[in-house]
């Protein structure tokens, strides 16, 4: 027959994203790599452009000092001027100064007595009388003989310079202001090449002065102004509307309340301009080589893992039972080897099919396996197991009330939620007794702890079985009791039957006192009955003692125990009762009647304690009948098989 291949073999994929993903991961580092060069030198280019700039505006700043006090200077020198402050006439001097202010496109001029009182001023009149409001800048000219500073007047900053006037002593001084304003910024912006903004700093808020920015960026640059001001003096990274930008800050005046800066800005990816062109071509390249090489080892995948496909395909097929299938690839090569020795294989199999069917008639998976290992002697061995029987209470009878198909459900709930607990506590259903269970735990598969887990694993079918009763109720379905018995010892495990049918078991007196011991969950009307042995074995459980029981034809005495719950799961007011349970069960062994009938009548009123309180009553009254024995062990004998 002629096999189909897998349309996408999971070898095919591998050989494809493993040359894709190594081709894509040297691509991306690469770019990566050029990207984050390029940036950094490109930031660092900026950086430094915007230092020039920043150096270039402090120099036009002293430049333009220079001439503003030489400009003055002129002025001074002149005697008519100087004649004009000797008669201190007001509208004399300021028509003198608003010529020379004239001529020299000042913003403003004043005259200064030597008292530091205006005697005019052409940029505001209403300072005539007043004292000079930059007294610093008129205390430095006193000191150094001329001066000069950027200040704030009527809200705006001015570059004023102050020169004395001479003849030949000081009698006064002159101060000439330029504005600063947007027309100062854009002169700056041609020589730095970057935007120009003027802002006074207050109290942790900036006030915008000039700038070169357009309106809808004024507003974000001006909230981040004092951050700029106060880290980005070497130069930082802000984002403003979405757009990164290159900032930096330089001083104007920052000299006590007087901080005034001008930022200089520069969008990033105007100045990546080129890079980002360069980017578009490189990712442009690596797309079109990841394609390439994704066809090419498309190509080269198909031709590796297409008999591979075949292979895959032709063993599902034999996975399902189909020994017809062939794979018939002819060549010489290693696959033609591969295809001639699958097919012995096939052959192979099938004839030995029938061993299967044979191992297919025992119960348990485990044993399967056990068997396939060679690591079970089909005659039998002694094991030391713990072994459970279930039973639900009452069945036959309860099936008299329901239809067949109902008493059918019914067996089945009980049964999965019995079988699912024994195999999560890696246990063994050995075979299904009618509307009962018989499990191993310790076998076939040695285990640590098996008893702990069997008397666990009965504490849980317990709650699962009571957890069954809202499902049932839904059904219609009545919630009958269960009874388990869990005992562990010494057991012949082994497989019996005939050649044609195996059962692997275990046999012996313990396993005939498990199921005895269910038997007497009817007795004591608890769920869960565990012998000595595995009482000793088991660790972390609260457990309540119920009697001591002779099994027909044994001399010694068996105790016997029902588990309560895990440590910590048991109420404090239950373990209290169990006390007092524990120390009338001692009185009554001790042959103390009297102190014994009273502890069980008060028990008897307690929730779970009658049935046992009514049991030890009558024992009590037989005991008052016929007295026993010198030897009397205070055992019930157990006379039913």
């Amino acid at each position: 027959m002629k096999l189909p291949f897998l349309e996408k073999p999971r070898l095919q994929d591998r050989i494809v994203v493993f040359f894709v993903v190594l081709l894509a991961g040297v691509q991306l580092a690469s770019f990566y790599f050029i990207r984050y060069t390029v940036e950094q030198t490109s930031q660092n280019a900026l950086r430094d452009e915007m230092r020039v700039g920043a150096r270039v505006f402090r120099r036009l700043l002293d430049q333009n000092s220079q001439q503003l006090v030489e400009a003055t200077s002129v002025l001074t020198y002149d005697f008519g001027f100087r004649e004009a402050v000797a008669t201190r006439d007001r509208e004399t001097i300021l028509s003198a100064l608003r010529n020379h202010s004239a001529r020299i496109r000042a913003s403003g001029m004043a005259l200064i007595g030597l008292d530091g009182v205006v005697v005019a001023d052409t940029l505001a009149a209403g300072n005539a009388g007043k004292p000079y409001p930059h007294a610093d800048l008129a205390a430095r000219a006193a000191a150094l003989g001329r001066t000069s500073g950027i200040r704030m007047a009527q809200g705006r900053p001015y570059q004023i310079v102050v020169v004395p006037v001479l003849a030949p002593l000081p009698i006064a001084w002159v101060s000439m202001s330029f504005v600063i304003d947007d027309s100062t910024a854009k002169d700056l912006q041609r020589l730095a090449s970057s935007d120009v903004t003027f802002v006074q700093v207050r109290d942790g808020t900036a006030d915008l002065l000039a700038t070169t920015l357009p309106p809808a960026r004024r507003d974000l640059l001006l909230r981040e102004a004092a951050a700029i001001v106060a880290q980005g003096r070497e130069g930082m990274k802000i984002t403003l509307g979405g757009e990164e930008f290159e900032v930096l800050a330089t001083p104007l005046e920052d000299v006590g309340d007087l901080r005034l800066f001008a930022i200089l800005d520069r969008s990033v990816s105007e100045s990546l301009g080129t890079f980002l062109a360069l980017q578009a071509v490189l990712l442009l390249l690596a797309s079109f080589s990841v394609a390439v090489t994704l066809f090419g080892a498309i190509r080269i995948a198909k031709k590796i893992t297409r008999p591979l496909s075949q292979l895959a395909f032709a063993t599902r097929e034999i996975a399902r039972g189909n020994y017809d299938v062939r794979m018939r690839i002819e060549s010489d090569d290693e696959v033609g080897e591969l295809s001639r020795a699958f097919d012995g294989m096939v052959q192979g199999l099938a004839e030995r099919d029938s061993v299967r069917d044979a191992l297919g008639k025992v119960a348990s998976s485990e044993v399967v396996a056990m068997l396939l290992q060679g690591e079970i002697e089909l005659g039998g061995e002694e094991r030391h197991v713990t072994v459970m029987f279930t039973d639900i209470r009452n069945f036959t009878a309860l099936c008299e009330t329901l239809s067949p198909q109902q008493s059918l459900q019914l067996l089945n709930q009980f049964l999965t939620a019995i079988s699912e607990v024994v195999e999560r506590h890696e246990g063994v259903v050995d075979k299904y007794l009618g509307d009962g269970v018989m499990a191993i735990f310790g076998a076939p598969v040695t285990r640590a702890n098996h008893a702990q887990r069997a008397v666990e694993c009965a504490l849980e079918i317990r709650r699962q079985v009571a957890a069954l009763g809202p499902a049932l109720a839904a059904r219609s379905l009545p919630h009958p009791d269960i009874g388990i018995g869990v005992n562990t010892s010494s057991v012949i495990a082994g497989n019996i039957g005939s050649p044609t049918r195996l059962n692997y078991t275990v046999l012996g007196d313990g396993v005939n006192l498990a199921a005895r011991l269910e038997g007497l969950t009817k007795r004591y009307l608890v769920p869960i009955v565990v012998g000595s042995r595995g009482r000793e074995e088991v660790a972390g459980i609260v457990w309540r003692e119920l009697d001591k029981v002779r099994v027909r034809g044994k001399k010694i005495a068996e105790r016997i125990y029902e588990p309560l719950g895990r440590e910590g799961e048991v109420a404090p007011g239950e373990l209290a009762t169990l006390e007092r349970w524990h120390e009338a069960l001692a009185d009554f062994r001790k042959r103390r009647w009297a102190s014994a009938r009273s502890a069980f009548e008060s028990l008897a009123q307690e929730r779970g304690y009658a049935r046992l309180a009514s049991l030890y009553l009558g024992y009590l009254r037989d005991l008052a009948a016929h007295p026993p024995p010198a030897d009397w062990d205070a055992s019930f004998t157990l006379y039913e098989k």
